[in-house]
């Protein structure tokens, strides 16, 4: 299966058609975005950490509103809030934002959303998400939801078919899969059951590591015995996601190959990564931002799924275990960091 592919096989969900009439006669009937300046609108950014998806994310929103003809400072003011880290700053960050009149907010990522989300019931909230968000609690089902929120999941692990594949070209001699993962954690044990699942339904082995604590992981992973044919698979899993430094720098001494789900791993050290774009991300929550200061509800408008994933490879991590990243993936990636 080629990379293009494999991108087409990213299943991108619609919303049926009589959802989408009202929104076309609402259109129909929307004054365009320059009368809308009498009335400015203010958007909260809620996020728990800014990292580099956070910040493609902020970017493609604000770069898609810019593009519908709104600017900033006036008739769009941005209130940011970034909790550096720290999960407990969250909640007063998300009371801050409504202290400050703002007409939405937007969150990236769990923390950040369920925060916005203790904080008012109101206030429209606008995600993006790179998982699924059923799975993690966000939405009880995609036509089950807080009346107030709506955004953009990637539903991750619907991409482990195609991550396991890239691999699976990536290292042709690949035989066994190493997963590391929260075992306290429900949302990271179901991830690894599908993922496990997945893995030998395509002829592979899996292995997996259910720790309790950082310092379990990194001794886990420390003391690793790596044969050929092995590299670590990761699912989405918040502790094993913080240690990411100490598995790539660990992985390149062991001559692991490491398949992450997200560019900014690999950036960071991974061999390679294939998930969702968060610039376009970003854009398609801009686009569900502008229909809700034009009146439109939220509960009435779809969480859309990421219209974009992208595959990233690392060239210099590839030279270092040894292996010899394929000249068509090479020429197909979104990016190679050299």
């Amino acid at each position: 299966m080629s990379l293009e592919q494999i991108k087409r096989s990213v299943p991108i969900s619609k919303p049926p058609v009589w959802l989408r009439l009202p929104v076309i006669v609402a259109l129909l009937f929307t004054a365009p975005v320059g009368t809308l300046a009498q009335t400015p609108a203010r958007v909260g950014l809620l996020v728990q950490e800014m990292g580099r998806g956070q910040s493609q994310a902020i970017k493609g929103l604000t770069e898609e509103l810019k593009r519908l003809g709104y600017r900033e400072r006036k008739n769009l003011f941005f209130e940011t809030r970034n909790a550096k880290g720290n999960r407990a700053a969250l909640q007063p960050a998300a009371n801050e934002l409504l202290g400050k009149n703002v007409h939405l907010i937007f969150t990236t990522g769990t923390s950040a959303t369920r925060a916005a989300m203790a904080a008012t019931k109101n206030i429209p909230i606008v995600f993006v998400y790179p998982g699924n968000p059923i799975g993690a609690g966000l939405i009880k089902s995609e036509d089950e939801r807080a009346k107030n929120l709506t955004g953009v999941a990637a539903y991750a692990d619907q991409t482990t078919e195609n991550r396991l594949t890239l691999l699976k070209e990536i290292v042709p001699e690949l035989q066994t899969i190493l997963i590391f993962y929260d075992i306290n954690n429900s949302f990271a044990r179901d991830s690894f059951t599908r993922a496990e699942r997945a893995a030998k339904g395509n002829g592979l082995q899996v292995t997996g590591y259910g720790v309790k604590s950082a310092d379990e992981l990194k001794t886990t992973v420390a003391s690793l015995r790596p044969e050929n044919g092995t590299a670590i698979f990761q699912v989405a899993d918040e502790l094993v996601e913080a240690e990411a430094d100490f598995i790539f720098a660990t992985a390149r001494q062991k001559k692991l190959a490491t398949m992450f789900n997200e560019e900014s791993w690999v950036i960071a050290g991974a061999l390679a990564a294939y998930g969702p774009n968060y610039f376009a991300m970003g854009g398609q929550a801009g686009r569900l931002a502008d229909r809700i200061f034009k009146g439109e509800k939220p509960e009435l408008l779809p969480i859309e799924r990421s219209a974009k994933f992208d595959l990233t490879l690392n060239y210099r991590t590839a030279r270092f275990i040894g292996v010899n990243l394929p000249a068509a993936l090479l020429k197909d990636a979104n990016k190679v960091i050299r």
